[in-house]
């Protein structure tokens, strides 16, 4: 505690200041008394009495909280949680957290009271979906660290004491079964399969399968491909700028459908060969024809408009990834999942096969960890295995 000396027309007080820590929350209060005088007797009340003031504070706060936990719901929580973090991540971002939040609700009784959510619920959770669902890894743990997010939140808040028990929860990666590595394996397609893939893809929509042709020659993202502007692209260096992503959760006709790429390693420059350079100069000249039949009112592409991005629907709206990859369902590969990611990992996988070093095919297809790029091309190809094979043939003792 400590003592103020106030002189004032009233004449002279004493302001006795002493700072509390509350227990159970950990936030400091500030409270002080005003007496009029400093004696050992009035320094002794006024520790006294800020003493009483701390109690009856924390005392209305017990009470209050008392009366919140009757009502605080495990919904409302997550819903203060995703409000509070929206203004500081991307909008891509923030409709994960809601998509998150959505599972973690769907696994919990309605209307649950949030001083009923135990570590236990939150540990069975992110079990029965990752050992019982059988769904990624990835994406339960994913589910615990936005678990573990929320709850951190409420501690801020004042919602809860402790979250220890939450922290301390792991999701142990089961071992994968055989069906599981040959998904893992069957991420890219070999030359015969990704001609194959095209042909199909040709006589289904001939726009989407250049587009998807372009990113197993670049290696882009597919919202990074479908941002791309003419303004990104420098045809006489026969190279891009990726400097921007299609934001999944737009519409087309959004005033804004253009955001930030996934992370800063994703700005980047993408050199091109020829075959790229001639999709893209299709592209132009194919837009620029639906430009021109639109103008004269031609019922195929009447309502073009010319957006400045270069991989289009016949309006000039960046396309669509839901619609892209309901498009690559309809093809057949055997024993493939055709979707847009599938030709990003085949260009990595093409990379490999020629020994391109990893640091340079981080660069180019904009990778940080060298552990992501890894995880898609450890698997070895046909070409990979018969090299090895005639290297093992010169071996020698």
């Amino acid at each position: 505690m400590w003592c103020e000396k106030k002189i004032n027309s009233k004449g002279t007080s004493y302001a006795y200041r002493e700072r509390f820590t509350d227990k159970r929350t950990g936030k400091k209060h500030s409270l002080v008394v005003t007496l009029n005088s400093n004696s050992r007797h009035a320094q002794k009340m006024a520790a006294t009495m800020l003493m009483e003031k701390f109690n009856e504070l924390i005392a209305t706060k017990a009470e209050k909280w008392n009366e919140l936990t009757e009502t605080l719901t495990m919904e409302a929580v997550c819903r203060e949680w995703i409000d509070a973090t929206s203004i500081m991540v991307k909008d891509e971002t923030n409709h994960n957290h809601e998509q998150y939040c959505r599972r973690i609700l769907s696994g919990l009784e309605n209307g649950l009271l949030f001083r009923d959510f135990s570590p236990v619920m939150a540990e069975r959770i992110v079990q029965t979906m990752y050992y019982k669902e059988k769904l990624s890894f990835s994406y339960c743990s994913s589910t615990l660290t936005t678990i573990k997010a929320v709850m951190r939140y409420a501690k801020k808040s004042g919602y809860v004491d402790n979250i220890y028990d939450f922290e301390t929860i792991k999701l142990k990666r089961r071992p994968a079964t055989p069906a599981e590595l040959e998904r893992i394996n069957n991420k890219f397609l070999n030359k015969q399969e990704l001609k194959e893939c095209l042909e199909q893809l040709h006589g289904i929509n001939q726009r989407i399968a250049l587009a998807m042709e372009f990113i197993s020659l670049t290696g882009l993202r597919c919202g990074e491909m479908t941002a791309l502007r003419w303004q990104d692209v420098h045809l006489d260096k026969k190279r891009l700028n990726v400097n921007g992503t299609i934001v999944k959760s737009c519409c087309n006709g959004d005033e804004v459908q253009r955001g930030t790429p996934k992370n800063i390693y994703s700005y980047r420059d993408v050199d091109l060969n020829k075959r790229a350079v001639a999709i893209l100069m299709w592209f132009k000249a194919d837009n620029k024809r639906l430009e021109l039949w639109s103008r004269k009112g031609n019922c195929i592409s009447r309502s073009y408009t010319d957006r400045g991005y270069i991989f289009t629907t016949r309006t000039g709206a960046p396309y669509n990834i839901q619609f892209i990859n309901r498009q690559l369902r309809k093809i057949f590969v055997p024993g493939k999942k055709i979707s847009t990611h599938i030709f990003r990992h085949t260009h990595i996988s093409m990379l490999a096969e020629m020994n391109v070093p990893l640091k340079a095919i981080m660069q180019r297809v904009g990778h940080n960890d060298p552990n992501t790029t890894l995880q898609i091309y450890t698997h070895v190809t046909e070409t990979m295995k018969t090299e090895t094979r005639i290297k093992l043939e010169q071996l020698s003792i």
